[in-house]
């Protein structure tokens, strides 16, 4: 049998359940002229139907059907979350057995009522549940009712505080010196602040659109566009260099530097702003192209005197040979004094390839030479090349070796960060030991140089390693404060590091750890 509907003026809708056609009649002739709308289902696969398309104040229904009995149908019902609140009353004409009330209960039903029906209790139960559901409809319709006044209401303070937000974002960007511009998503210039139209002497109707592009310079143009298309959508902020065509023709450089800006974490657009830096800007070239001059100039002026000086030790050395041979009777102040010219020849000599050195260094330029070697006895050889300057200032210098040492490195470098390493405790250690360590262990070996002489303040421990840095008086003791300097860069090149530790008037040791390549 199909499901009926009593047509009534809208108020509460109740579902009644009945196997027998007549019992649905007669529910249903009680209910008539109450103002409530019925829809009746003679099955409980009928009845879900109905509870899945609407909500009903109240459902009656029979306990005893034949394929779904009313506490199976109950069961379903309050299930669902949409209709587990819906009051059911139980029609039954079984009785008013304890165990058919513990049952009703236990599935949800919250009455029952006996066949045959008393019309009076009928009516006035089923009065309640449909005020109740009158009463929470219009509780719902109030709640709703606040919700959308209050989404309004937050919608309206939201736009009045974007209204204010925008002025005074607007205000901010007309009040700083650099020009100030922001994008949609798709990178199209939505806004300029007044500087902009001050600075380059278009006017607004100029600049809408790509018109603004004509006062970038044409060979700045691409990669600025090219920039912005790839950084659409990005979270970084993207800086770069270009020109701007000012009001009288000519471009200066500025700093375009951009921010994105997100809306529910949806890019939408860019903030930006170019500040002008071509005075600083030609000032750094100026300073970089005078630094290029004077490498370029050291390092052309260290070959042009290495050349002179190798050919005046190699002159000397023979000279010195061929005096001893000449003058066997005694006349050791000429060969003295010749070994002295020597000396101060050799020292010009490693002057000159100290500035070679940082010029090479300061280019990139300064390239190893690796091959396997053990590097105490290359610390050792190294040391030869410096035993008469050690012995000169008086300094015995002890070296001791331990574990293996053996590595691949470049050699010549090596010994020249030892000899500088030494030469500086040498200078600033007369007449006191001089102790060198090497010790390999499995990854790397460190190679330790302590001294005894005045030491370095806590405050300059780091700083001597700086280019053409000391940490005393220049007038005191001689050199260009280039050793140390090119020392770490040895290292470094070596991926290893070197690093000083110092107790002022009780001297400092360098320490060197070197990976074994």
């Amino acid at each position: 049998m199909k499901a009926q509907r009593t047509i009534v003026p809208p108020g509460a809708e109740i579902l009644l359940v009945d196997d027998r056609y007549q019992d649905l009649l007669a529910i249903e002739e009680l209910l008539t002229g109450q103002g409530y709308t019925t829809s009746t289902a003679t099955t409980g696969a009928e009845a879900l139907r109905q509870v899945l398309s609407h909500d009903f104040a109240v459902i009656l229904c029979d306990v005893m059907m034949p394929d779904m009995d009313g506490f199976e149908l109950a069961s379903i019902i309050k299930q669902r979350e949409r209709s587990r609140h819906t009051p059911i009353i139980f029609m039954t004409a079984a009785g008013a057995e304890m165990s058919f009330i513990y049952r009703a209960y236990s599935v949800g039903a919250v009455d029952y009522l006996n066949k045959p029906i008393d019309p009076d209790v009928f009516k006035a139960k089923v009065a309640i549940f449909v005020a109740l559901f009158r009463k929470d409809l219009r509780i719902r319709e109030q709640a709703d009712a606040l919700r959308i006044a209050d989404r309004h209401e937050q919608q309206d303070e939201a736009d009045d505080l974007k209204i204010v937000t925008d002025r005074r974002y607007r205000n901010l960007a007309e009040a700083i010196p650099q020009i100030v511009w922001t994008t949609n998503e798709l990178g199209v210039v939505t806004y300029f602040n007044q500087r902009w139209f001050e600075y380059t002497g278009q006017l607004a109707s100029e600049a809408v659109g790509d018109g603004w592009k004509r006062a970038v310079h044409p060979e700045d143009l691409p990669p600025y566009v090219a920039k912005c298309e790839s950084s659409l959508g990005g979270a970084e902020v993207f800086e770069l260099e270009l020109r701007l065509r000012r009001a009288d023709g000519q471009y200066r450089w500025h700093l375009c530097r951009a921010v994105p800006e997100h809306v529910d974490a949806e890019f939408s657009g860019w903030i930006g702003t170019n500040t002008d830096f071509d005075d600083r800007k030609r000032a750094l070239d100026a300073a970089r192209e005078a630094v290029a001059v004077r490498d370029e100039f050291l390092s052309i002026a260290s070959h042009e005197l290495r050349t002179p000086l190798a050919v005046l030790d190699l002159r000397l050395h023979s000279l010195e040979s061929n005096l001893t041979d000449v003058f066997s009777d005694g006349r050791e102040h000429l060969r003295t004094k010749l070994h002295s010219v020597r000396s101060q020849g050799q020292r010009l000599t490693s002057l000159v390839n100290s500035l070679l050195d940082v010029t090479r260094i300061a280019n990139g330029r300064l390239t190893l030479d690796r091959e396997t070697f053990d590097l105490g006895e290359s610390v050792r050889e190294g040391f030869e090349h410096i035993a008469d300057l050690a012995r000169g200032a008086g300094c015995e210098v002890g070296i001791e070796t331990d574990g293996d040492l053996v590595g691949m490195w470049d050699r010549r470098r090596l010994e020249q960060l030892v000899r500088n390493l030494l030469s500086n405790a040498i200078k600033y250690a007369p007449d006191a030991p001089i102790q060198v360590g090497v010790v390999g262990v499995p990854d790397r070996v460190t190679v330790s140089v302590r001294d005894h002489g005045m030491g370095i303040e806590a405050a300059d421990v780091e700083r001597v390693f700086g280019r053409f840095e000391r940490a005393v008086s220049a007038r005191k003791y001689s050199g260009l404060g280039m050793g140390l300097y090119i020392a770490r860069q040895i290292a470094i090149a070596h991926g290893g590091s070197i690093h000083a530790t110092s107790t002022p008037g009780a001297g400092a040791t360098f320490l060197v750890e070197l990976p074994r390549g």
